[in-house]
């Protein structure tokens, strides 16, 4: 049964508002990106990359039933320009955030099992780019000039808005929600495989498990040791020694000790040793050589993910009910899968809110000096970003 006009009007004006937000949202990131030092961290520039998708998204939500409503008067095989755009901007863009969250858990497998840092995961940012924005677009491009006799064009009518018609339905699973699928299951070995390692150090992490916590490692000190040992004669002069030469007679017995040279030590009296160094850290985790950036990397990593989840769980749901039954249209399932995809934008700048309080803080605070000293207390000695050296360890951010 198809859907009714008023059933039509909901998805259409829940669409358009929720998109307009996640616009505005996407736009502050950028903005905020781009223009303040206080917002570049490592850990936002993955985010950053992907509003840029989800923008292009959002668009294609705002055009709602305007793309599968021009189609009223015209045959399949008479392709209309609005419906084509909107089709290619959700070809596009519709699963670019899942394609983040697969690069997202593939750096979490590279920090925690692999030990790379912040600088080198840096260096794969135009491989993701290249590969989620290339990858995306050269099937939603094509697709423009894809048609036969039989099924007409490939973008077509698809209920709510133009994307894959149902004569193509078969490329809806095989070019958006079977890489969908694929990329939550292996990020969800990913964020397995480290809540284990997590959860192995919950006792030195309350801070890290808490994600309104910015700063879980502030409090983190890192001291350095310096220790030389230096080589002394085991035999000196008795007079070197201050002994006394007068000493009490005693009874006299022979005792044959017999030693086994030990061949670490060299024969030179004044030879210094290699200076060892030891660190000692306030907190076990430190001991897994895993910079503070890292881990924080994990856990925005983990709430983009979980921001992915709430998007596509509806969708999936919805393409898994039409596949056994593609006659019937559930109104609330489509409804929900509307207003979930609209809402992407938002749930992304949630998280970047979230990884950034201190420098939302610092914005607010420069919008608004007068109200903002009232209501905000900006943390002494705050960071603007860590610190992001190839060769970086944990270090106190409150020792700087």
């Amino acid at each position: 049964m198809p859907l009714t006009y008023e059933q039509y009007t909901a998805v259409d004006l829940t669409e358009r508002i929720t998109s307009a937000v996640s616009i505005v949202g996407n736009l502050f990131i950028i903005l905020t990106f781009f223009f303040s030092s206080s917002f570049d961290k490592p850990i936002n520039r993955l985010i950053f990359f992907a509003s840029w998708g989800n923008i292009g998204s959002s668009i294609s939500c705002m055009i709602s039933d305007l793309g599968p409503a021009s189609l009223m008067e015209r045959s399949k095989f008479n392709a209309s320009g609005i419906c084509q755009v909107q089709a290619f901007l959700v070809q596009m863009f519709r699963g670019v955030d899942c394609y983040w969250a697969f690069f997202m858990a593939i750096n979490v497998y590279l920090v925690f099992f692999r030990g790379y840092t912040t600088h080198q995961l840096r260096k794969l940012d135009i491989w993701y780019l290249l590969a989620c924005y290339g990858l995306s677009f050269i099937p939603a491009f094509v697709f423009l000039f894809v048609s036969t006799k039989e099924r007409g064009h490939v973008y077509g009518s698809a209920i709510v808005w133009c994307w894959i018609s149902e004569e193509w339905d078969w490329m809806r699973l095989v070019f958006l929600y079977g890489i969908v699928w694929i990329t939550i299951l292996f990020a969800f070995i990913v964020y397995f495989m480290a809540a284990k390692v997590i959860w192995s150090k919950r006792e030195h992490l309350n801070g890290f498990l808490n994600p309104l916590n910015e700063t879980p490692f502030a409090n983190t000190i890192t001291t350095e040791i310096e220790i030389i040992y230096e080589e002394r004669s085991i035999v000196k002069d008795a007079s070197d020694q201050g002994i006394s030469e007068n000493v009490l007679p005693c009874d006299q017995y022979v005792v044959d000790i017999q030693a086994t040279p030990q061949q670490q030590y060299q024969q030179q009296d004044t030879q210094v040793y290699q200076m060892r160094r030891m660190r000692s850290l306030t907190r076990e985790v430190a001991q897994s050589e895993t910079n503070p950036e890292a881990w924080l990397y994990a856990r925005v990593a983990i709430l983009f993910f979980i921001a992915m989840i709430i998007t596509w769980v509806p969708a999936s749901v919805n393409r898994i009910w039409q596949m056994a039954d593609p006659s019937a249209i559930n109104f609330s399932l489509n409804y929900i899968e509307s207003l979930m995809l609209s809402l992407q934008g938002v749930w992304n700048v949630i998280v970047y809110v979230i990884t950034s309080q201190t420098a939302c803080q610092r914005l607010a605070y420069q919008l608004f000096p007068r109200s903002s000293r009232k209501k905000t207390r900006l943390p002494s000695g705050s960071p603007e970003r860590y610190p992001s050296g190839g060769k970086q360890r944990l270090e106190s951010v409150a020792s700087k």
